[in-house]
């Protein structure tokens, strides 16, 4: 079902059609996002199929018109917890996947038509996370930063041009004998056996290998894994995706009993140099809270902070959610959290994340 909205525009650019779709797949947004300079793979239509068909999680298409032509897009989901109540995100997990638009006009219908979802759906709240700025009238976060790191077309160009220590950490995990593996689904089930174990240590529920799995369906030429073994035993692990813009790497993870080793050195030098053999333009290391720890390590290999902007949409007399993992009020269930078998993490930790609506 599609419900369509008309809004008349100042300036003579004539009426911006939003419409929601409630279907799997969004129309008209192919040719969009290929022409939209500020298009990643988060805004590709197929994250909503992902986590409708991993969670159960509603999506919701919005499409703005101009003149029968696509001037703006934005993809929502919707979650229901217990512990959260319902809200509305675009989009869940990712850094920045929020409103696309060619004009503020476009971008300002988009946020209305948002606000109009929260309400039919009793939503606590939007959440639109960006690389670009919104309404500045807008509740907004902006303690999380992106990482970002140059990339030249050879990977000897960018090992030489690594900080001394950084080179050095590299080769005592390859003295240590550790080797690197990277490929495809047939590393699926190595990278989150580590994955869980890391999630498990820093007291934060695991996605579902389910997951991953449609990931890899949904785009398989741009999933690349790699995994960092001591013998057998996989030590660190990570699951990257790549697009015009950048080599990105979501999620990574290493087992703290080896850290010695230097693993997760090996493993992001691993990622760098095949990035660099894909001619990619950057390397996107995730986000990450500005001057925490991750933060240090990511900056050690020479990259740059980007802001990200979550804006939030609220209801009259609304707040917006205080949703960071070191919030007091989440003390307690953290560290019983890290207590918990991995293997009882692994069964638990999808069913938090999974927030049905």
């Amino acid at each position: 079902m599609t419900v369509s909205n008309s809004i008349n525009l100042n300036g003579g650019r004539g009426a911006v059609v939003v419409s929601i779709s409630a279907s799997a797949r969004a129309s008209l947004w192919s040719e969009y996002l290929a022409r939209h300079p500020q298009a990643t793979l988060f805004h590709d239509p197929c994250w909503g199929e992902v986590m409708a068909s991993a969670y159960g999680n509603r999506p919701s298409y919005l499409t703005a018109s101009r003149d029968g032509r696509t001037v703006g897009i934005l993809q929502l989901v919707c979650q229901r917890s217990l512990l959260f109540g319902v809200h509305v995100c675009g989009l869940p997990y990712a850094d920045a996947a929020g409103i696309l638009a060619d004009d503020e006009a476009a971008a300002g219908s988009l946020i209305d038509e948002a606000r109009r979802l929260m309400q039919q759906v009793g939503a606590k709240w939007v959440e639109l996370r960006q690389t670009a700025v919104l309404d500045p009238s807008l509740p907004v976060r902006t303690d999380k930063v992106t990482l970002r790191l140059p990339l030249p077309a050879d990977p000897k160009t960018l090992w030489d041009d690594l900080d001394p220590k950084v080179r050095n950490q590299v080769r005592k995990a390859q003295r240590e004998g550790l080797s690197t593996h990277h490929g495809g689904v047939e590393l699926l089930e190595l990278f989150h056996t580590v994955y869980v174990r890391n999630m498990r240590d820093l007291g934060s529920p695991p996605h579902s290998r389910r997951f991953f799995a449609l990931i890899l369906e949904h785009f398989p030429s741009a999933v690349r894994l790699f995994v960092v073994k001591a013998g057998d035993r996989p030590v660190a692990a990570s699951f990257t995706l790549a697009d015009r813009h950048a080599f990105r790497v979501p999620w990574a993870a290493s087992d703290w009993r080896v850290r010695s080793s230097c693993a997760n050195m090996l493993l992001y030098w691993s990622m760098l140099e095949e990035a660099c053999r894909r001619q990619a333009p950057c390397f996107d290391f995730g986000r990450s809270t500005r001057n925490a720890g991750t933060y240090r390590f990511k900056t050690q290999w020479g990259a740059a902070e980007v802001p990200l902007y979550w804006y939030y949409l609220l209801p009259p007399g609304g707040a917006a959610p205080d949703l960071r993992p070191d919030s007091p009020k989440y003390r307690l269930a953290t560290a019983l959290w890290r207590r918990l078998p991995v293997s009882l993490v692994k069964i638990l930790g999808p069913c938090v994340i999974s927030k049905v609506s």
